[in-house]
């Protein structure tokens, strides 16, 4: 008889240690999966941020080009140039000669 009770409390203690093992990655796991979700939304986040500059600097990039399209307006020189008295001379559109090189488009006047 003690021998049965001897080996049914080693079996218990075993039953009762595996369960402790198995609550504890249970719960390392639960904390692991709370970290990778936390990090996941943090990246979410990073992305939206990431997002958000790309359409500002392509916003600002419209608003430069267009700033620099109305100063190239030749309508808006010549007014310009006529409100401020200017001496210089209108030539004939034939007179200008258009340069393309690889990088930039360059206006040239024959002589």
């Amino acid at each position: 008889m003690n021998q049965r009770r001897t080996q049914s409390n080693q079996s218990h203690t075993i039953h009762i240690v595996m369960v402790i093992v198995i609550g504890m990655l249970l719960a390392t796991g639960g904390v692991l999966h709370a970290v990778m979700k936390n990090r996941q939304v943090e990246v979410a986040r990073e992305i939206d941020a990431a997002k958000s500059q790309i359409e500002e600097a392509e916003e600002t990039m419209k608003m430069v080009q267009v700033k620099i399209d109305r100063k190239l307006n030749r309508h808006m020189i010549r007014a310009e140039l006529a409100s401020r008295g200017s001496e210089l001379k209108q030539i004939p559109s034939q007179a200008v000669e258009v340069v393309t090189t690889a990088s930039t488009s360059v206006a040239q006047t024959t002589p």
